[in-house]
């Protein structure tokens, strides 16, 4: 897939969760069933955190050939992860050494200019992308070294993952 086509893709999948954002009261959007269940707007917060400063930060970190290196390979996940072209239809656990704090939600209505900024900053770099030779790589702890490009797509294949948490979400607070 080119990044025209992946943003293409991406577009369609946040227009999805900003119309989505109308549908939540403010209750089902902080609603926990429990302490291992994210609320709505932890898995929104999730997102647009890991989309500005991981995903996007890191494509343009390898365009800018920064805080990475010529060279390098995904790893056994990795490779299975681009090769399907998406994330296993499963419940993931980020392991504990690398799993962060949990999010925190911010209100609602916070969310639908962030996501659209997502999506002007991700449409910005399609050219630049394309363009990229693919030669410098940033680590991703769980997958190997990616390029911009594969930076870019596991993007997208990061918000499609979660349309699934997202519908099991939807169906607790229903």
């Amino acid at each position: 897939m080119s990044p025209t086509e992946v943003y293409s893709n991406l577009e369609t999948i946040i227009q999805q969760y900003i119309d989505s954002l109308e549908q939540y009261s403010d209750e089902q959007f902080f609603f926990k069933k429990d302490e291992d269940t994210w609320s709505l707007g932890q898995m929104y917060e999730h997102l647009t955190a890991s989309s500005q400063f991981f995903f996007l930060a890191n494509c343009i970190r390898c365009l800018e050939k920064r805080k990475g290196q010529e060279g390098g390979e995904k790893n056994q996940f990795g490779e299975k992860l681009f090769k399907y072209g998406g994330f296993p239809p499963v419940k993931l656990k980020i392991p504990e050494p690398i799993r962060g704090p949990e999010p925190i939600a911010k209100p609602k209505a916070d969310y639908k200019p962030i996501l659209e900024k997502i999506l002007s900053d991700s449409k910005a770099l399609i050219e630049t992308v394309s363009k990229d030779e693919g030669e410098y790589k940033a680590l991703q702890v769980a997958m190997g070294w990616l390029n911009a490009q594969e930076w870019y797509f596991l993007h997208e294949m990061h918000y499609r993952h979660h349309l699934r948490q997202k519908t099991e979400l939807e169906n607790i607070n229903a």
